[in-house]
């Protein structure tokens, strides 16, 4: 039964690429970042990292960053300000500017990547990534994809740790779709409990990707999808959850605490 001995986070994703796979990006920018008002954190990014995505210039997401910088001194935000980057001259500048969180795919590969994040006493969130985002989908396969991702972490996190990022700062993401087939994929949400084993907070990022189609159906047609799996992922004991839909995920998580306090009878709250 889902534990609320700690609150699931909902992050929510403000991407500021006009490649994203999907098309909310579309929509005003000021309307996107009060939808995600509701969020615990929120995840900025600049740069697409879907299949096939190319990269930009460290100067060209920092632009893309830099604009939205006005909105957010304007809005009232609780919510942690968290740079979906692998850059580290980006996390830089957007530590500098207020943020709290690297997002990082490629796991702090760049040691300069780490020793900001270490300066800043900042959190990092390593993800697993097979391959790059140009290749990554290029048929790839695993010995055992869970002991594999477990291995690799064990690595990064040492790694982290070694070069000053504080242990209690560090998030893992097993990184659902980045080189993965939907087998993998379906794995990993089974298996969050043996990657919770490593001691460090699991983030899972499903929204409305491509192994959730369900009849040929597009990422604006998924959210059916996205909550239950995603609701499944936090049963499973998932610490962060990574959506583009944050109301509807705050009232799942609310029901979903609602239910386990009546299961424990125990009055958690919501």
């Amino acid at each position: 039964m889902y534990d609320l001995s700690k609150k699931v986070q909902i992050m929510g994703i403000l991407n500021l690429s006009p490649n994203s796979f999907y098309s909310e990006v579309k929509a005003p920018l000021n309307k996107r970042l009060e939808n995600l008002l509701s969020s615990d954190i929120i995840d900025i990014g600049a740069e697409s990292s879907r299949p096939g995505a190319l990269p930009i210039s460290v100067d060209e997401e920092i632009n893309r960053i830099e604009s939205v910088l006005p909105l957010l001194s304007k809005a009232i935000i609780s919510s942690k300000l968290s740079i979906d980057t692998y850059k580290p001259k980006t996390a830089h500048f957007a530590l500098k500017n207020g943020f709290d969180i690297v997002n990082d795919i490629s796991a702090g590969n760049s040691s300069e990547m780490l020793s900001i994040v270490a300066d800043y006493d900042a959190e990092i969130i390593l993800m697993h990534m097979q391959g790059t985002p140009k290749d990554m989908q290029n048929d790839p396969r695993y010995g055992n994809i869970i002991d594999d991702i477990i291995s690799f972490f064990e690595n990064r996190c040492e790694r982290a740790i070694k070069a000053g990022v504080a242990y209690n700062k560090i998030i893992i993401d097993p990184g659902i779709g980045f080189g993965k087939t939907i087998s993998d994929n379906d794995k990993i949400i089974l298996s969050i409990a043996k990657l919770k084993s490593l001691g460090f907070p699991v983030m899972i990022g499903l929204s409305r990707k491509s192994f959730l189609q369900y009849d040929n159906d597009l990422p604006s047609e998924r959210l059916a999808s996205t909550i239950s799996m995603s609701t499944l992922s936090m049963l499973n004991g998932a610490d962060i959850i990574r959506v583009h839909d944050v109301v509807e995920h705050v009232k799942a998580r609310a029901l979903l605490s609602r239910i386990a306090t009546f299961y424990s009878g125990i009055d958690y709250g919501c």
